[in-house]
């Protein structure tokens, strides 16, 4: 038995189009420039700008998981992190973590850490870093220092 269109409850008219919305926000979400994907809430971008809006916004002593591919292996305690493709130079993200890391160039990373502010006396006093001069684009910025570190990340496309 047919029952006439003006008769089909709104709510299974609505469901396609409920569907196909919520496929465009997980497909659109899965295709941004600065990342490999998998965030909670944070890029690199988002991190060395200290972007985000409203309570969202990075901040010093925030934690945050950010992937993204391995640029340069500076120490055995840290590595860079490749930059946003269309931010300004598409800077690196620094990661300096207690535990030996046995990251790659190339690799991509998910980490996960507490942002700070990098100052080179401070944390090589700690961290074995290496060379100072290798840090020196870093300097007052913002970094992660990492207390979880996933290799192999799985890469979102767009």
């Amino acid at each position: 038995m047919q029952v006439p269109i003006d008769q089909v409850s709104p709510w299974r008219r609505a469901l396609p189009a409920a569907a196909l919305a919520a496929a465009s926000i997980l497909v659109l979400g899965a295709c941004g420039d600065d990342s490999a994907g998998g965030e909670q809430g944070a890029d690199v971008e988002d991190v060395q700008e200290g972007e985000g809006e409203g309570d969202n916004a990075i901040d010093v002593g925030d934690k945050v998981t950010v992937s993204a591919e391995v640029e340069d292996v500076l120490s055995n305690e840290s590595f860079r992190l490749e930059g946003a493709e269309d931010w300004i130079d598409g800077d690196p993200l620094l990661v300096i973590s207690a535990e030996r890391s046995d990251v790659e160039e190339g690799d991509v990373v998910r980490v996960t850490g507490i942002v700070r502010d990098f100052d080179y006396t401070t944390y090589s006093e700690d961290y074995e870093l290496g060379d100072e001069g290798a840090y020196d684009d870093f300097e007052n910025r913002h970094f992660i220092v990492a207390d979880k570190i996933r290799q192999n990340a799985s890469p979102e496309t767009g």
